[in-house]
């Protein structure tokens, strides 16, 4: 049976070729992953590649192999192609960091350093955090800032983010970079004193009436009151008083 379904793999019906990928879930082994992983590379069918997500995913005592050889597809520029390996190595949690780690956050191309946050993101433990926290201080300024923005998903971590906020807001200035931090402060909801120390020293030196708009946000957040005057008066030069009005009467007591 086995073998009719590996057969059957190579079937120019699409139709087919899911239902063998579905029915290889009973018959994990090092050779079915690699016959999966080769469909998916010359498919762009979104049933087939669900098909192998649910499969591959199913395979957890041939973690070391499915990552392996998953990792592989990231080198193929198709975004539903991605997407599987993305969901494919997420669902084995810790057990695929160490090849993300070398495939993906070492690589030279910051593209692939970007997809392995992907990955990282959606294991959501504590050692895929400290992976992100480390890519914070990655030379492209994509990467750190997809890093920072995934901070986000690690609510239950607040210790952890806040001490790698603290860490990367000394080296945020541009106003990418400024939104993301109040993206992540605010809607992660990572509400902490420890914090209005370091950006009210970032407020110093910033010159653009716009980037200190985005700094008041976040300290207006965290209740520091006495800014209020100030990031309204800045508001007003800029055309975003009712912005920062708004901030105040959710935030503000």
């Amino acid at each position: 049976m086995r073998e009719k379904l590996l057969e059957k793999l190579r079937s120019e019906d699409r139709a087919e070729v899911r239902e063998a990928i579905e029915a290889l879930v009973d018959y994990p082994d090092e050779e079915v992953v690699r016959k999966i992983v080769e469909v998916m590379k010359d498919t762009r069918s979104k049933a087939v590649l669900e098909a192998a997500e649910n499969t591959l995913s199913s395979f957890t005592d041939l973690s070391d192999v499915v990552c392996r050889e998953v990792v592989k597809l990231f080198k193929i520029e198709e975004p539903k192609l991605r997407h599987a390996a993305i969901e494919i190595l997420s669902s084995y949690g810790n057990a695929c960091l160490e090849v993300v780690q070398r495939e993906l956050l070492s690589n030279g191309d910051y593209n692939m350093r970007k997809f392995g946050l992907d990955v990282l993101s959606r294991i959501n433990t504590k050692e895929s955090l400290e992976k992100i926290i480390s890519a914070l201080s990655d030379e492209n300024p994509n990467v750190k800032f997809t890093a920072l923005e995934y901070m986000r998903n690690f609510p239950h971590m607040k210790e952890e983010v806040v001490r790698g906020v603290m860490e990367v807001i000394p080296h945020v200035s541009d106003l990418y970079g400024l939104t993301t931090l109040a993206s992540t402060i605010i809607y992660g909801n990572f509400k902490d004193e420890r914090l209005i120390k370091p950006l009210r020293e970032k407020l110093k030196e910033i010159g653009d009436p716009m980037g200190k708009h985005w700094i008041y946000k976040i300290l207006v957040f965290l209740g520091d009151k006495e800014i209020y005057s100030e990031a309204l008066e800045n508001a007003r030069a800029i055309g975003m008083e009712m912005d920062i009005k708004k901030d105040l009467e959710i935030f503000g007591s």
